[in-house]
């Protein structure tokens, strides 16, 4: 398990493939919902977060979120 590299990055994969849920989700409900009531908050929350959630795992991928409680000791103990 100690040379395992992608478990480190498994968690930003996570939020890689949350956000692009969310994000589809958000897409969907925009096109399906009538023009009148549309849920503009809950479309806009739901875009947003997930465009956040991806942009997040990209940042965390290259290795710039090592700040993250956690993520710091972990990172030092692939650094061997």
């Amino acid at each position: 398990m100690e040379d395992d590299k992608t478990g480190s990055n498994r968690i930003w994969l996570g939020f890689i493939g949350g956000g692009l849920l969310a994000t589809a989700l958000g897409f969907c409900a925009l096109d399906l919902a009538p023009p009148a009531g549309s849920p503009v908050f809950g479309v806009m929350l739901l875009l947003t977060g997930g465009m956040v959630s991806c942009l997040a795992g990209a940042v965390g991928m290259a290795g710039m979120l090592a700040w993250v409680p956690g993520m710091a000791d972990e990172h030092a103990d692939h650094s061997r």
